[in-house]
């Protein structure tokens, strides 16, 4: 049995696929987070029930990605049923996606999700609803699990009629349709007349597509004669009478709109006031600096004090056994791999990740952007923009592909410089915080995010001015501020990290031992005397650093592992300075992040534009870095 789950972002659609079919979907409290959908099964009574979890929208009329990309799955699928997952504390909007679901001829299901705090604010007759609509409606709490058995017994009975429900809109929509209807070059395929005809009133591509040329043209000429009429355009009425209908029926199931207002509400109020929102932000990004800083640090000696009582002498008497400098090589490569893992992934990566799940599950993130948006105006974006610099933190590839969200290419360029630049990901963290934060004092390393933000700021507004365009408004749902669930965000945090152990160690490994043989037998001079005046006049750097910087193309953070490699010891302040930590991290920080951050850039901006944001990249890193050491050289 086929079954689609769609739902409006913030509705918990994805946190019920993972309770439903056991898979671990990400879940987020904000738009975005499910791109693209995702599929998995459960057995039921005999009945295998395969879930397609459809990318989260908040309509079905076509006009962004995601809702175009709802639309051609929900019609590509050969769905059985559609469940309809609903936030039961905005009913109204959901209940307008229920609508064109039931219009184009689908049978529904609702799963009428956050119930746990629907009935705290007001009273909600799930009963009324469901005689109302003429669709099963199931009352569930997604993350606790409340009402799902219920929802997959209704859906393996799947003995339920087509809902007969209609929208009665204006009566010249009405008799728009009827007219239409009639034609004898209506054809629609496998949707109802009257759904497929509203969705080609309103512009949707995918519908416009199932019907005739004649056909369109005879819509097009009835849809401008009422705009002619009624001086807008006819789907800003479909919108309208769509929304009154959905209040309507709010108000009949809903009571006790106005409860008294909670502690958690009036926080919720003061995290979006821009004169308390912007101090609860800056302590909110002072004290995950600080927990990174210093528990990771503390973590991080931790974590190495019991290696090192673990391993003990194996890895001496391992180049014992293998013998010579090739045995020396391999055991060393091994053993410091071990350390780079133990030494950065853990203590901070995994923090920072552990970090942006507890900032995700308690609703915080969009308060953020809301928070931000007349900043990001400033720099020709708007608030969405922080939603892609945040994925950044964590890794800028997601992030780059995370600019989708902003409607404009020029404010996806813009976007994306930004991020490549001015965005420290997970990694680029990793060797701000292990170089001059562990080494030099968490000063240097707040330096170096004041002067990325600083870039950010400067970068965006020169941007804004070359590229002119107006930033589009910025409108989505502030989902409430609530408990994470540690599961959830446990789940979150190893999903997000397991590339760095499955993928990046064994570059690591592999990558280590070569260089510990290069070293061993001098192949790696080739390219440290020659840019030697480079690293160490220009940049003021040790000669060997190069190594670091050229691989750290492959990964970022190998290049703060490799730098362990190079030197042979992961107490790095016994090889640099501080001003030479900060440099190296300055550089790291803002130049190109990865390979992987190049092929994506590729591919949605083209390798041209791709090739340019590469170069401006290096080009600004190496410029920092030889200022920096002009500066300590001077003072």
């Amino acid at each position: 049995m086929e079954i689609g789950l769609i739902g409006q972002p913030n509705a918990g659609k994805s946190a019920l696929f993972t309770k439903l079919t056991g898979i671990g979907a990400i879940s987020s409290n904000y738009p975005g987070t499910t791109v693209e959908f995702q599929e998995g099964s459960v057995l039921r009574n005999g009945v295998r029930l395969n879930f397609h979890d459809l990318p989260g929208t908040y309509s079905l009329t076509g006009v962004t990605e995601d809702e175009l990309v709802a639309t051609r799955l929900l019609a590509e699928r050969q769905l059985q049923v559609v469940v309809a997952v609903a936030d039961a504390t905005r009913l109204e909007q959901s209940l307008v996606l229920i609508f064109q679901l039931i219009e184009l001829g689908f049978k529904v299901v609702v799963a009428l999700n956050q119930m746990d705090v629907a009935r705290k604010r007001c009273s909600l007759d799930a009963r009324r609803l469901q005689e109302v609509l003429g669709v099963p409606v199931v009352p569930t709490v997604a993350i606790t699990g409340e009402g799902v058995e219920q929802l997959v017994d209704v859906l393996v009975t799947s003995d339920y009629p087509i809902s007969g429900f209609e929208v009665r809109y204006d009566r010249h929509i009405e008799a728009l349709l009827r007219g239409l209807c009639v034609d004898p070059d209506c054809r629609t395929g496998k949707f109802p007349k009257r759904g497929a005809l509203l969705k080609l009133l309103e512009g949707n591509q995918f519908f416009s597509e199932q019907f005739s040329n004649e056909f369109k043209w005879k819509a097009q000429e009835a849809t401008a004669e009422f705009k002619q009429d009624h001086g807008e355009d006819i789907e800003v009425h479909i919108h309208r009478d769509r929304y009154g209908e959905a209040g309507r029926i709010a108000n009949e199931v809903i009571s006790n709109r106005v409860p008294p207002r909670r502690i958690s509400e009036r926080v919720s109020d003061a995290t979006l006031r821009p004169q308390t929102g912007i101090p609860i932000l800056v302590a909110v990004l002072g004290g995950i600096f600080l927990i990174i800083v210093f528990v990771g640090g503390f973590l991080e000696g931790a974590l190495l004090s019991l290696y090192h009582r673990v391993v003990g002498d194996f890895f001496t008497e391992l180049a014992e056994w293998i013998g010579g400098p090739l045995g020396q090589a391999i055991a060393s490569g091994i053993d410091l791999s071990l350390q780079a893992i133990l030494a950065i992934v853990i203590p901070y990566i995994m923090l920072f990740y552990l970090m942006l799940g507890l900032m995700e599950d308690t609703g915080y993130l969009p308060r953020v952007v809301v928070l931000l948006d007349g900043v990001m105006h400033r720099i020709g974006l708007h608030g969405r923009a922080v939603i892609p610099m945040i994925v950044g933190m964590g890794c800028n590839v997601p992030a780059i592909l995370a600019t989708r969200v902003l409607e404009s290419k020029r404010e996806r360029i813009i976007l994306a410089i930004v991020i490549v630049i001015a965005v420290p990901c997970s990694a680029q963290t990793a060797v701000i915080i292990g170089t001059v934060g562990t080494f030099a004092g968490a000063i240097w390393a707040f330096g170096i995010y004041a002067i990325l933000i600083a870039i950010l700021l400067v970068l965006g507004r020169l941007l804004h001015k070359v590229l002119k365009f107006e930033p589009t408004s910025l409108a989505m749902e502030i989902p409430d501020l609530t408990m994470p669930h540690p599961r959830n965000v446990i789940w979150k945090t190893w999903s997000r990290t397991r590339d760095f152990f499955v993928v990046a160690f064994p570059i690591l490994l592999i990558g280590s031992i070569v260089l510990e043989i290069l070293m061993a037998y001098g192949v790696l001079q080739a390219f440290v005397e020659p840019l030697a005046p480079f690293t160490e006049g220009f940049l003021g750097l040790p000669p060997i650093t190069i190594i670091a910087l050229i691989f750290g193309i492959l990964r970022k953070e190998m290049g703060l592992q490799l730098l362990v490699v190079l030197f042979g010891t992961a107490d790095l302040s016994l090889v640099m300075t501080p001003e030479q930590l900060f440099i190296f991290a300055l550089i790291m920080a803002t130049y190109m992040p990865c390979l992987s951050a190049l092929a994506v850039l590729s591919r949605e901006f083209g390798w041209k534009d791709a090739l340019k944001i590469t170069l401006a990249s290096v080009t600004i890193a190496f410029a920092l870095g030889g200022l920096a050491n002009a500066l300590f050289q001077m003072f």
